[in-house]
């Protein structure tokens, strides 16, 4: 299976935590988006849209981080997306929290707080209020559950915690503080030291530091 990626995109971090939290064995590809990569024709034949994650799974191809997520997870027919479907719905709700609320709109910050002065660009400060606003909104939400339960859904990590982890991951960079939200802190904190995690990086901000 090769899973196809960049350092930098969220989606495909959480694509790579995924399958390294079910230990289940992959080639990663980088794909350099820089230079276009995601729009060669060779990458378009394994992702029709033209962007990372993608997947190749001796044949059978996929995009979108939540469905590849979710087929590893099927695959592996593991306790972290059970085929109960209310917990389904549960893990569901929070993949689509972490990535209408905390995704988006950390991606506001970071573009507008560091990519754009890293590449020359005029910062839309707006866009910037907004995803500053949206995070000290939602993330409370996030802090409140797991002041109940160690991972999103309860006692036992799902794909809703990958999709989590990596949403929240340029925190450090875009020097965002926690101090409002010390659950979530703490689970980040305790997620970044384990194994599976570190199989991928030791953390986004040195990925991106080199």
């Amino acid at each position: 299976m090769k899973i196809y990626g960049h350092y930098m995109s969220a989606p495909a971090n959480q694509v790579r935590l995924t399958a390294s939290a079910l230990g289940q064995d992959y080639d990663y590809v980088h794909v350099d988006l820089g230079a276009g990569e995601q729009k060669s024709p060779d990458y378009l034949t394994v992702n029709r849209f033209g962007r990372v994650p993608a997947m190749d799974d001796n044949g059978f191809k996929l995009a979108e981080s939540g469905a590849i997520s979710r087929y590893l997870a099927c695959k592996s027919d593991c306790a972290a997306y059970p085929k109960d479907p209310q917990k389904r719905a549960e893990i569901d709700q929070w993949m689509d929290f972490s990535a209408h609320h905390i995704r988006a709109n950390m991606g506001k910050v970071l573009f507008n707080k560091v990519f754009a002065p890293m590449f020359e660009m005029e910062a839309d400060q707006k866009s910037l209020d907004e995803g500053v606003e949206n995070l000290n909104n939602n993330l409370p939400v996030l802090d409140a559950q797991l002041a109940k339960t160690p991972f999103a859904t309860g006692d036992a990590l799902t794909i809703a915690d990958t999709a989590l982890i990596s949403a929240m991951e340029p925190f450090e960079m875009i020097e965002y503080d926690l101090s409002a939200t010390p659950n979530v802190a703490k689970y980040r904190e305790r997620i970044a030291g384990e194994d599976w995690y570190k199989n991928v990086h030791a953390h986004y901000a040195a990925e991106m530091n080199g």
